[in-house]
């Protein structure tokens, strides 16, 4: 508890900060996967039995954007992506209009003292020619996946601080292995406190395990969700464009991308030991907060979709564990927590004023497990351009309580799902005459929420 004690007494410049002081500070480690759905850790053990055990899982944690670029945008910020401006992975919507000479969190822990690394992924269409080479503010040691794209796992450069420095196809040049070395070697070396942002990209397609991987997991049982190759889509808005059921090639498919997306985690749970082993040999790990999450999550066939974007749990629903160095059991949280709320989080953990108006807010009571008033709604959203023609939705905004998820999508399409009754998002009742009042109110909560700062 003296640990935490120091924190949000420490709000202070790199200049001002002491030696004294900075000793007293949190260590903060974020990692963040790929298109990793809640269930992902299922097949992880480190995160579960190094992490969990340590600390608190959220059980109701979502994305605000289930679309990589924007999310990421939003962990770094703390606002919703129609504040960020960040809503699309390519093209001007994308990384042109995200203003990274504004705060975000790397500027704010290194102007309050911390040594910065961002290892990984850092943001879509980053690698476009323009800003090729580009260090943003605010990060110490920069070692990104500098390639087109970005998720590979071979073959590939990674910008070192400005040098970039290309790997091959060789079993060492393994993109999680090497990211996650590179994440161990700042945490051997870095000045504390420090803070690092570990985003390997697993298990982003084209998702390939790891040579010692492959294979183990040929025997996953299929899904059998209530909501996978869905049968009755009669009231779906969306029926015209996914009428038909997954055939069996595709349901074979999407198999063996879910086996390979699985695998590929494997390797990154040996990365989330790795980090542990390297905090406990600094004698920091009681210093030190870990945070474990994904960008989005992704859909195996449910509602006969595949991929991310669309509203439904299996794509805004992720993971996150929070281990602290006061949690000494297993805990978990089922309130309402999101991408947003990452980087308030992380602020408060550090004593650091956050330089943004943010949507998110800080998680730090629910870690010490306080009653507090809490969220009741949130904002889901995807701005971007429609993309119907390629299986993917239209531009909306939603808004999800624990009883009802709302979707209003610029076409004109309305979905509501009582999700007491319906958790699977099987039955879509927005056309019945009786719900019309609710989707008043709802529409109301959507649009309070979606203006309020």
């Amino acid at each position: 508890m003296l640990v935490f004690g120091a924190v949000g007494a420490f709000a202070a410049t790199r200049a001002s900060v002491g030696k004294h002081e900075a000793d007293r500070r949190l260590n903060v480690v974020l990692i963040l996967s790929d298109d990793e759905r809640s269930d992902g850790t299922s097949v992880m053990k480190n995160a579960r039995t190094l992490l969990a055990d340590h600390g608190v899982t959220f059980t109701d944690a979502h994305v605000t954007t289930s679309m990589c670029g924007p999310s990421r945008a939003s962990i770094l910020t703390g606002e919703y992506s129609h504040h960020t401006g960040f809503l699309e992975n390519f093209g001007p919507d994308s990384y042109p209009a995200f203003d990274e000479e504004k705060d975000d969190l790397g500027v704010w822990m290194h102007r309050a003292g911390y040594e910065t690394a961002l290892v990984g992924k850092y943001v879509n269409s980053y690698t476009d020619s323009y800003v090729h080479n580009r260090i943003p503010k605010g990060w110490d040691d920069w070692q990104v996946m500098d390639s087109i794209p970005m998720e590979e796992y071979y073959n590939y450069s990674i910008n070192d601080n400005g040098r970039l420095v290309h790997y091959g196809t060789k079993p060492s040049d393994y993109s999680t292995t090497v990211l996650t070395q590179k994440a161990v070697h700042f945490i051997k070396g870095a000045r504390r406190p420090f803070f690092l942002y570990f985003a390997p990209v697993a298990p982003h397609l084209p998702a390939v395990p790891a040579p010692r991987d492959r294979g183990k997991l040929e025997n996953l049982a299929p899904l059998n969700s209530p909501d996978f190759d869905q049968r009755n889509i009669g009231k779906e808005p969306w029926r015209f464009w996914h009428k038909k059921m997954l055939s069996a090639a595709a349901q074979l498919y999407i198999s063996h991308v879910r086996i390979r997306q699985e695998e590929s985690l494997l390797a990154l749970d040996r990365s989330v030991r790795s980090v542990v082993q390297a905090l406990k040999a600094r004698h920091e790990l009681n210093n030190t907060v870990i945070l474990y999450t994904s960008d989005n999550g992704f859909l195996w066939g449910e509602h006969r979709l595949g991929g991310k974007i669309w509203p439904y749990e299996e794509s805004t629903h992720v993971p996150l564990i929070v281990r602290t160095p006061w949690t000494h059991r297993a805990r978990y949280d089922s309130r309402p927590v999101l991408n947003i709320d990452l980087a308030p989080t992380i602020s408060a953990l550090a004593g650091v004023k956050p330089g943004l108006p943010e949507d998110g807010r800080s998680l730090v009571p629910l870690l010490h497990g306080k009653k507090v008033p809490w969220r009741h709604s949130f904002l889901v959203e995807y701005l971007g351009r429609s993309r119907l023609h390629s299986g993917g939705p239209p531009p909306y905004v939603a808004v999800q309580t624990k009883r009802q998820l709302y979707v209003e999508y610029k076409n004109g399409w309305r979905e509501l799902y009582n999700l007491k009754k319906d958790p699977w998002e099987l039955n879509n009742i927005a056309g019945d005459p009786r719900t019309k009042p609710l989707q008043r109110t709802l529409n109301r909560v959507l649009h309070r929420l979606y203006n309020a700062r």
